[in-house]
């Protein structure tokens, strides 16, 4: 790609983020932003939301509304304890997953748990929905809160431009017992 007819380089842009621990002390962690193709290649390795389970709409009586045609009519039933543990489990994994990314400049920083394309050289979802369980139970083991993980999102989506009405709205809804209706 060309900007004044001179090559656009990329930039290693990486910034430092601060969290405060209990005891006082300080963790300094080099963050960079996520890069253009991060959200794909999530789709890519199956890393997608969980769709809600439907259920048979029923009149007054209880019995199952037909369309037109004689099938059942169905509805979305996002408020399902079992669903919304599945939705929270993607949103707790794509969260470690970013940090991952952003952290992967940081020399100071190494994960013991080792990334499906360097362990395995494979892109299949289960090996990465492992790893990012495995990387969130790390960073269990070493202190990180729920609140180090929300902090350090909000930074990454700032370095990586990510924040505008749509991302403060679905973050709005990040810990909520329920999902926004869309209805």
């Amino acid at each position: 790609m060309l900007l004044h007819n001179q090559p656009l380089r990329p930039t290693q842009l990486t910034t430092p983020c601060v969290l405060r621990r209990a005891a006082g002390d300080q963790l300094t962690l080099q963050l960079r932003p996520l890069p253009l193709g991060f959200h794909r290649r999530l789709r890519e390795r199956n890393i997608v939301p969980p769709a809600p389970p439907l259920r048979v709409a029923r009149d007054s009586n209880g019995r199952p509304i037909k369309d037109t045609q004689g099938h059942a009519v169905t509805l979305s039933d996002p408020h399902r304890p079992e669903y919304l543990a599945q939705l929270e489990a993607y949103h707790h994994r794509v969260a470690i997953l970013s940090l991952a990314e952003a952290l992967s400049d940081d020399p100071e920083i190494r994960f013991e748990t080792l990334c499906p394309n360097d362990a395995a050289n494979t892109t299949a979802s289960d090996q990465w929905l492992a790893y990012a369980d495995a990387l969130a139970e790390e960073l269990e083991t070493a202190g990180f809160t729920a609140g180090d993980l929300i902090r350090l999102c909000q930074e990454i989506c700032r370095l990586s431009n990510l924040f505008d009405d749509h991302i403060q709205t679905q973050a709005a809804n990040f810990s909520s017992a329920t999902p926004p209706d869309t209805d």
